[in-house]
């Protein structure tokens, strides 16, 4: 609550619960189709009409901004808790196992790391096919090493303490320990870094 009191905190949630519903309720607050061209009208500049102007065939900017967000935001969540779960448990089984795994696992995400997203995303639409779909798994394997190394990076820290070791020492197996110990402590970064990958992936 302290935190909502900030006043840049809450222009902020203010601008973040405007955008939100927008996007949900876009058939009825957008003023026109977003999809009608009215090539008299292309180009127009900012009028009653067209708040925000139209573009190159005629189509209201105002409501192709609106339906957008929707969309934006639909393909970057989707996209962005792709990476987050695949490369989570990628990151969790390679800092966790140690050893061979967290070598194989680490250079399978050297290799997309290796690639320039532009390229890796032309790949992945090329074969699965255009639509919003392969766009958010194109995103998606993007997003994975980041998160996959965050988790790897704080696995490797929080085998080692103490509270895991009396785990172990308690007879707990590898299933427990992660779910119930590891995966908890890892969140606070994963969720910091998820909340700037919605931005990069709407980008």
């Amino acid at each position: 609550m302290a935190l909502a009191r900030n006043p840049m905190v809450a222009a902020s949630l203010v601008v973040v619960a405007a955008v939100l519903v927008m996007a949900l309720f876009a058939p009825w607050l957008a003023p026109k189709d977003p999809y009608l061209q009215n090539l008299p009208d292309r180009r127009a500049a900012p009028s009653a009409e067209y708040p925000l102007g139209a573009d190159e065939f005629g189509r209201d900017i105002l409501s192709r901004v609106i339906y957008g967000a929707g969309i934006a935001l639909r393909v970057a969540t989707v996209a962005t808790g792709l990476g987050l779960v695949l490369g989570s448990a990628l990151g969790l089984a390679a800092g966790f196992l140690g050893g061979f795994v967290d070598d194989l696992l680490m250079r399978a995400t050297d290799v997309l790391l290796a690639f320039p997203y532009l390229l890796l995303a032309i790949a992945i639409v090329t074969a699965l096919g255009p639509g919003e779909a392969s766009t958010q798994i194109a995103i998606g394997f993007w997003a994975l090493p980041a998160f996959a190394r965050l988790v790897r990076g704080s696995a490797l820290a929080l085998r080692e303490k103490e509270f895991v070791e009396a785990a172990r020492a308690q007879g707990a197996g590898a299933a427990r320990i992660l779910a119930r110990y590891i995966l908890p402590n890892c969140l606070s970064p994963v969720i910091v870094l998820a909340t700037l990958f919605v931005a990069r992936a709407i980008m």
